[in-house]
């Protein structure tokens, strides 16, 4: 387990034809070669299948005129890249945040362009690139969330429950695939950041509704993100949804229909705004960063994006969470959230996907 630093930036692909841009390795983060049999330095292919040891991304890179430093042991490598890394349950979500705020305050004309695969910036981002940056360019605590949309949607803590959104929590967008249905899966699509969250929401057709409860009638929650130039906007922009509670008898309060979520009044009002509404899946919390490849779904996925095994359920089955509670679960063990870390374990069987196990500060080394 070898890795290299780049000294120089690098760009990942999907293939080895360098079809599809996955990702861009900025300087300073460590690669690897998929297979023991490659080397970066004196392979004779000039494309070689890597990984990227922050986020655990994987693609082909052209290592012709690559810059890179001496081989280094993984554990060398792992305390190099300690800045990203060793945050566990200590994301500044503040940071986080304002560095969405930062990229919407701007001008129309000045704001961040879609680029498919641009994770690096400053001005150019896809959905999870975004994302990815807002964490990683932190001042504050920066961490590695992963790369691509299902891979995010598979790590993040599911927040089911509405009133417990907090801005800095990601939602998600995309559909059920009819196939899938019976196994939970969805078909993840489009991601943003929530900056804000509106326990009384008002629509442009209806207005405000009423109740002095959070969330008596729904909940608006503002979020920004990065849409492509052809379903979408082609830059940065802020948007909001307003999710209904569910209201049908018996149901439990903390059930919210998504399916029947419309455009709030912090958006762009336009038919991405109606598209984005239509396609919510939920919402999700990052609590800290990549660890291994333990934390991203088995199984490799086609390029369009389709989840591989990201099932919502499954997920909440791992982590231990009540589906209908999201993290309420946690907080009602009066646990200080301030000073929790997790810790991963995988059944040595390999039958089931690894496990979120709480550890409390008084057991965690």
């Amino acid at each position: 387990h070898m890795w290299r630093r780049l000294l120089r930036g690098a760009e990942v692909w999907e293939d080895r034809e360098r079809t599809i841009l996955v990702t861009e390795a900025s300087p300073g983060r460590w690669i690897r070669p998929v297979h023991e049999e490659d080397d970066l330095v004196s392979c004779a292919n000039p494309c070689v299948e890597c990984e990227l040891l922050e986020d655990r991304c994987v693609g082909w890179v052209h290592v012709r005129g690559l810059e890179l430093s001496a081989l280094e042991p993984e554990e060398h490598a792992l305390r190099a890249s300690r800045r990203y890394r060793g945050h566990r349950g200590l994301l500044h979500v503040p940071s986080i945040v304002a560095f969405v705020e930062s990229h919407v305050a701007r001008t129309r004309e000045d704001r961040a362009r879609y680029k498919r695969g641009g994770t690096v910036g400053p001005s150019l981002f896809d959905a999870t690139g975004f994302v990815q940056a807002a964490f990683a360019n932190a001042p504050i605590r920066p961490v590695f969330v992963p790369r691509r949309a299902h891979e995010q949607h598979h790590f993040a803590e599911p927040v089911d429950d509405l009133n417990e959104v907090e801005p800095g929590d990601l939602i998600f967008f995309g559909v059920h695939p009819p196939d899938a249905r019976a196994r939970g899966c969805v078909d993840v699509r489009h991601v943003g950041i929530i900056t804000s969250v509106n326990a009384e929401p008002c629509t442009r057709t209806s207005g405000c509704t009423s109740g002095s409860s959070r969330g008596l009638g729904g909940v608006e929650l503002a979020f920004a993100s990065v849409t492509d130039p052809i379903a979408g906007r082609g830059i940065v922009a802020r948007d909001s949804v307003i999710v209904p509670r569910s209201s049908k008898m018996g149901t439990h309060p903390g059930v919210w229909e998504f399916g029947r979520a419309r455009p709030g009044m912090d958006d762009e009002g336009d038919a991405v705004s109606e598209r984005l509404a239509k396609t919510v899946l939920g919402v999700g919390r990052c609590r800290r960063g990549v660890e291994g490849a333990d934390d991203l779904p088995r199984g490799r996925t086609a390029a369009c994006g389709r989840c591989g095994g990201s099932s919502r359920r499954a997920v909440q089955i791992s982590q231990g969470f009540d589906p209908n509670h999201g993290v309420s679960r946690l907080r009602e063990t009066g646990v200080d959230l301030t000073r929790f870390s997790w810790d991963t374990e995988v059944n040595p069987s390999g039958r089931s996907a690894p496990r979120k196990v709480f550890r409390s500060p008084a057991t965690t080394s």
